[in-house]
């Protein structure tokens, strides 16, 4: 009888140590799990991975690749100066799109739009001009400046709409570069800039804005190999666009000299050649001789692009209204994905186009 107890005994503490053993086992398990990267322990499933795969967005300006982020930010829109001491700029290669319009004299301005890129160094930065203020609206842009003219002054005043991001109200989005004489030394950034958006509660991508793409390529029309543009007024300031094959764009050479990025040493290069003819003439009441540039209308030009040139028509009804380009028979032009330059240029300016220089 005794026997039988130790027995019963001696069974019982052997099946309670492998119980003890398998919880053990058991718990160590556990805890060596939970130190590791619970994605880690197994191979996703090829359904899990066509999820995290995302397509490919594109600009809505300009056709090229964007992010998410990008895309849902407001764009940004800023003056840059093209006065002699002002060359060669910083950040134009980064825009989508770029204005150069005449402003006092026959010296010409830039605004620069950007929406997929985001340039550490923009500038130099100048004052605002009203047909400038016309083109930001059309983005619904955030409009970054340094002061303005009378009649611009005016104008923003009077339209609380625009996003007026200027650098008299937020100082510290813009900083002095003393390796250059003021005013001509004005620089800002894509991250300065939008860190007062973001502040000002600015944020938000317009739902419509100007789009310089297509599906189609311009394989029609006169030969357009190289393009001369002269702007009217005082100042003699001479435009050349010559197309270069291995970058499959234009060149710009203003004054002769190739266009560079200041920060690179990069050529700017455009896919695309918008020139809008326009009517100009001085504000009646300007004491600095601001030239009043009209924009709002309707009116011809010429678009450039693949060494090609056709005829276009372009029209804007109102100040925050799209202005719209197409071909003579009211077709939408076929820009190629990349950089466009809009060239506002005075019916009383000058153009030349030639095909490729004749063979040797």
């Amino acid at each position: 009888m005794i026997g039988n107890i130790r027995i019963v005994i001696y069974r019982s503490t052997r099946r309670f140590a492998l119980i003890f053993a398998f919880i053990v086992l058991l718990l160590a398990a556990l805890l060596l799990a939970g130190c590791r990267n619970p994605l880690s322990r197994r191979k996703p499933s090829a359904r899990q991975d066509q999820q995290v795969v995302t397509s490919t967005l594109t600009c809505p300006i300009d056709g090229l690749p964007i992010s998410t982020d990008r895309m849902l930010q407001r764009p940004l829109a800023v003056m840059v100066e093209n006065s002699p001491a002002a060359r060669p700029q910083s950040g134009l290669n980064d825009a989508c799109v770029v204005y150069e319009a005449v402003t006092e004299g026959g010296i010409t301005r830039f605004l620069a739009i950007y929406h997929h890129a985001a340039p550490e160094v923009i500038g130099p930065v100048r004052s605002a001009r009203p047909h400038f203020i016309h083109f930001a609206r059309e983005y619904d842009a955030a409009y970054a400046h340094c002061g303005e003219s009378y009649e611009a002054l005016e104008m923003l005043a009077s339209t609380p709409q625009i996003f007026n991001l200027d650098q008299m109200k937020f100082g510290k989005a813009f900083w002095r570069d003393h390796s250059r004489r003021a005013p001509h030394n004005l620089y800002t950034s894509a991250a300065r800039l939008q860190k007062v958006v973001e502040k000002q509660r600015w944020g938000g991508s317009p739902s419509v804005m100007p789009s310089f793409t297509s599906d189609r390529l311009l394989t029609d029309g006169a030969p357009a190999d190289t393009v001369e543009l002269r702007f009217n007024g005082a100042v003699k300031y001479t435009l050349r666009f010559t197309y270069d094959a291995k970058r499959g764009g234009y060149l710009r050479y203003m004054d002769g000299k190739l266009h560079v990025d200041r920060e690179t040493g990069e050529p700017v290069v455009a896919k695309n050649v918008l020139i809008q003819r326009v009517q100009t003439t001085v504000f009646p009441e300007s004491t600095h001789q601001t030239m009043d540039v009209s924009v709002i209308g309707s009116g011809a030009g010429i678009f450039i692009s693949n060494r090609r040139q056709i005829p276009l028509q372009w029209q804007k009804h109102w100040s925050a209204g799209l202005t719209d380009h197409t071909d003579e028979h009211g077709a939408k032009l076929p820009f190629q994905p990349g950089q466009t330059w809009v060239e506002i240029l005075s019916t009383e300016g000058t153009i030349s186009i030639s095909g490729p220089p004749a063979a040797g």
